[in-house]
């Protein structure tokens, strides 16, 4: 199982200001696109969540589980001569094909690389770029409190698109044509950005909606069912966590390749072993049954009624989620579209 970076130590001169522990504001799931003045559209990148700060004329960056990240993406170093000092901004990790999509495999290449040597080689072969879409902190001074509408103009201004650093241009109102535009480019989906939100570190909050063109959700794994021979995997059992435990969703029998099933299978067959569920849906000696230490991505068509995943797959591991994130959250319904008020006319009454 790879080593676990150190939680990074905040040495500012604005430390001051910071929550004890700053981590990203996440969104809610909605249930569907939808079109209002209210929201700023953005794409889902799929990426690593990472906040960064530039100081003296360094950047760090740490994810949403405040694991240092800094040594292992050397190209958000460029944020040092772009932004002002003593700034925090909060962003997205992701590596891109060609075309500029996403690339999932690539980026896992680059989660797992944690010498100097192989950070150096992946690097090469597979460049990060560092999304940069909200400003927390500019020249020492807090902004979470003030609305996004006032935060965006400010992103543009410290910060210029250049290299490996990409400054998003979010869309407004057009919710629906920004998602259709999203699937159509291959991409995850779209998240929606309430203007009048705060900065809410750290929460899970409704201001923001992440509306997936298909739905993925994280997963603790609790079990696995080997493959026989060469160290497979047959499939993965995930878990969702309900403050007291994991509840075993399904079995995940594909997306994953054969160089991803050994590393798979690598990092749970080092894992204590647990007991299984009492439940007799679960009751397979096949499975080998885990302490949930990972956290996977999977993609799913729905949830059927005995809380079971429909047609699950593989869509990558996720290092900088804890096992206890993985919970089952209720959709948002989206906004109703503004209804034109009606308005009554007096006209005069002429005398004949």
């Amino acid at each position: 199982m790879p080593a676990r970076s150190q939680t990074v130590e905040l040495d500012l001169p604005f430390q001051r200001d910071l929550p004890d522990r700053l981590r990203p504001m996440l969104p809610m799931p909605a249930a569907g696109p939808f079109d209002s003045q209210d929201y700023a559209f953005e794409v889902s990148w799929d990426g690593v969540r990472a906040l960064a700060s530039i100081d003296r004329g360094q950047v760090r960056i740490w994810g949403r589980d405040l694991r240092d990240l800094t040594s292992r993406y050397p190209e958000v170093q460029a944020l040092a001569a772009l932004a002002p000092p003593e700034t925090i901004v909060d962003g997205e990790l992701i590596v891109t094909d060609a075309d500029g999509r996403p690339d999932g495999v690539a980026l896992e290449a680059r989660q797992q690389a944690l010498r100097p040597e192989a950070v150096a080689r992946v690097a090469a072969a597979h460049p990060a770029t560092y999304v940069v879409y909200d400003l927390l902190f500019m020249r020492g001074r807090s902004l979470m409190k003030e609305p996004l509408l006032r935060r965006r103009p400010k992103v543009h201004q410290a910060i210029p698109s250049t290299g490996r650093i990409y400054v998003v241009e979010p869309v407004a109102g057009d919710g629906l044509a920004f998602f259709e535009a999203a699937k159509d480019n291959g991409l995850g989906g779209v998240v929606a950005k309430r203007f009048d939100s705060p900065y809410r570190a750290g929460q899970r909050h409704p201001d923001w909606l992440l509306i997936e063109a298909a739905r993925r959700q994280d997963f603790a794994v609790v079990g696995f069912i080997p493959q026989a021979g060469d160290h497979l995997l047959e499939a993965l059992i995930v878990a969702t966590y309900d403050g007291r435990h994991f509840e075993p969703a399904g079995r995940v029998g594909g997306g994953f390749d054969t160089v991803t099933s050994r590393r798979i299978r690598k990092m749970l067959d080092g894992l204590p072993n647990a007991s299984p569920p009492d439940d007799p849906r679960w009751s397979d000696d096949r499975i080998c049954w885990i302490e949930p230490r990972i956290v996977v991505a999977v993609k799913f068509s729905e949830w059927d009624r005995n809380r079971q995943l429909r047609f699950p797959i593989f869509s990558g591991l996720r290092p900088e989620v804890s096992p206890q994130e993985c919970v089952r959250t209720a959709m948002v319904e989206p906004p109703e579209p503004a209804r034109p008020r009606r308005v009554d006319i007096q006209l005069p009454r002429l005398l004949i």
